[in-house]
């Protein structure tokens, strides 16, 4: 049954269609084209752009609405003209163009202040509560109701408006579950429209008592909370009848489809009740049979009696109803995937009790494809809907700090008006000592600009001190560098010496040790080994240092001796040359230093040095 429910809350806000002409409407056109006055020209374009919005023809209330601003504008009648403006603004809303209404906001605001009509300005702040409402504004919308309803019942000419305002109140509520404060409001509204006159106005209020009787059915159960919903649908289908063509056959057709739907809600349908949901769903079919834009309430007529084909456990007749409910949902575009996500569903449901199962799979796919379609349009709406909230609120903010700049300039103003007046009273005192001021005045603003000067060179000494400090202290860091490099390579040097000195006092043991010779190899070894730390130094100045810090163990001096010349690119047998010793303690000496450094056994020293220093 709730899903029920949520069917027909989503038809009776979705659903299009034209009403037929009637007498009553024919009287108000006809009333246009005769010589009345520019105030019951007023009243009529209200009436008509009403009816016909309320009606979802769009196009014909927004050709009225545009008739009505052009005779405003003629007249200098600013507050006909917000009211034409509200209408297009809410015509704009309810087809989702959100981007074209704070333009309509901000000229109805600003045609308000034109007059000290205090109407126009209420009909200007409906715009902006009917705008964040839609948007999804809720809590924004009751603050912004709240603020200007006192105003709007001090005005008895005002009834209408009165009525719409408790009408959003209660809607807002119901959507929050708030079942005591929308029947509080939903109450207020239907008396508002009763006095107003509006028989479309009270239809939807009528149908918002039947939506708050049914919440305590809904926890209970109770058939007495049921009846008095089901009276309240009656109600707004009696006047369709009562008051001939004041109400829209859209208001009619939705509170005949609103009945049938909560007749459903029974749990035995009796004969009589039978008939009438029968009866209320072929009234529906025939009202919008020569209409155009129907397809939402004709699938909701065919979906009840579908229903009731179902309880009669005739599934063929039920099948032929929901055939034609998606074919006739299939002519709309764009499709209402609400409504068409039901019809496939229960098609789907139906062929599987059938055991129809290829059919049944073929609807339930189509299921997933309609709720596919729904969400990107949901998303799609939320993103415009979203686009909207932040450029209103981005509008607020700019428009709060512009009222806060202009309350300031407006402070400033006074200011300057108090200080203008003392500056006059003062003035014939200030006289008399005005060339002692003024001579004052020179001589303090040259000590001004003296000392400004001042302040200025002794700022620019100092960052020119500071920045001379800085470049000897990087200066210093370098030479520190250098020197630290030249220290390390020195100690190799005197290590290598060191080592060819013990060789040479081993070698000179042998009395056949040719002295000239080795002489003559160390002056090589040392001319090889400068021509190498100056390599390096040129090439990595910090070099040494930077070795240290990649070895996982410490390294001896040897081990840099030997890290230098795998860096420079020499190969085993040279530095076995080099440092006379035999290439395998080269190579033992290479498999130590890799174990320093935690490389891989695999890893070439020499790839790994240029790597570091790459």
């Amino acid at each position: 049954m709730k899903l029920q429910f949520s069917f027909l809350y989503f038809i009776f806000f979705i659903c299009i269609l034209c009403p037929a002409q009637n007498t009553f409407i024919d009287g108000l056109e006809n009333q246009l084209k005769s010589n009345s006055s520019a105030a019951e020209k007023f009243k009529v374009y209200n009436e008509l752009t009403e009816y016909y919005r309320v009606s979802d023809q769009y196009p014909v209330a927004e050709k009225y609405v545009q008739e009505q601003l052009k005779l405003a504008k003629s007249e200098h009648h600013y507050t006909e003209e917000v009211k034409a403006l509200v209408q297009n603004g809410i015509i704009k809303l309810n087809q989702s163009q959100y981007d074209k209404v704070p333009p309509l906001i901000d000229a109805a605001n600003a045609t308000a202040k034109k007059t000290n009509d205090k109407t126009a300005s209420l009909y200007a702040a409906y715009l902006n509560i009917y705008y964040n409402n839609t948007l999804g504004e809720s809590e924004n919308t009751m603050k912004l109701i709240q603020k200007i309803l006192p105003e709007v019942e001090k005005q008895p000419s005002e009834i209408l408006l009165n009525a719409k305002l408790n009408y959003l109140l209660y809607g807002i509520h119901s959507e929050w579950n708030d079942a005591k404060n929308a029947t509080l409001y939903a109450q207020k509204a239907t008396e508002l429209a009763q006095k107003s006159g509006n028989k479309n106005m009270l239809s939807s209020a009528y149908s918002a008592m039947a939506v708050c009787y049914y919440f305590p059915f809904e926890k209970t159960g109770d058939l007495k909370d049921l009846k008095l919903v089901i009276e309240m649908c009656k109600k707004a289908v009696a006047l369709y009848q009562q008051f001939p063509g004041q109400v829209s056959a859209h208001a009619h057709a939705l509170a005949l489809l609103n009945l049938a739907n909560y007749y459903l809600s029974y749990p035995i349908i009796t004969p009589e009740i039978r008939k009438e949901i029968q009866g209320n769903s072929n009234k529906i079919l025939a009202l919008t049979r020569h209409t155009t834009l129907n397809q939402g309430i004709q699938a909701g007529a065919f979906g009840i009696l579908s229903n009731l084909a179902t309880r009669d456990q005739d599934d063929a007749l039920s099948e032929q109803y929901l055939l034609k409910a998606e074919q006739i949902l299939l002519t709309q575009k764009p499709v209402y995937y609400h409504v068409m996500i039901n019809v496939v569903s229960d098609l789907s449901k139906l062929y599987e009790r059938q055991k129809n199962y290829q059919k049944a799979y073929e609807y339930q796919t189509k299921v997933t494809e309609y709720n596919n379609l729904l969400y990107n349009e949901g998303q799609a709406e939320t993103a415009k809907r979203l686009e909207a909230q932040f450029q209103s609120q981005k509008k607020e903010t700019e428009l709060k700090a512009l009222t806060e700049k202009t309350l300031s300039l407006k402070k400033e103003k006074f200011l300057y008006i108090g200080l203008g007046i003392i500056g006059l009273i003062g003035a014939f005192f200030m006289f008399r000592s005005y060339h002692y001021k003024l001579r004052y005045s020179i001589i303090r603003e040259k000590k001004l600009n003296t000392e400004k000067h001042e302040a200025e060179m002794l700022v620019k000494l100092q960052e020119e001190e500071q920045a001379r400090l800085k470049a000897e202290q990087e200066l210093l860091t370098l030479r520190q560098q250098k020197l630290q490099s030249e220290v390390l390579a020195s100690q190799l040097h005197i290590q290598h010496k060191n080592e060819v000195l013990q060789q040479l006092q081993t070698q000179l043991s042998d009395s056949d040790i040719n002295i000239s010779r080795v002489v003559k190899e160390e002056s090589r070894v040392d001319n090889d080994f400068e021509k190498i730390r100056f390599t390096i130094q040129e090439l990595h100045p910090n070099f040494f240092k930077n070795i240290n810090e990649k070895a996982k163990q410490k390294l001896t001096p040897l081990d840099l001796k030997y890290c230098a010349y795998i860096y420079l690119g020499m190969d085993t047998k040279q530095i076995a040359n080099l440092l006379n010793v035999e290439p395998k303690s080269v190579r033992m000496t290479k498999y130590r230093l890799k174990k320093k450094f935690g490389l891989d056994e695999n890893m070439v020293l020499d790839t790994f040095f240029q790597r570091v220093f790459s």
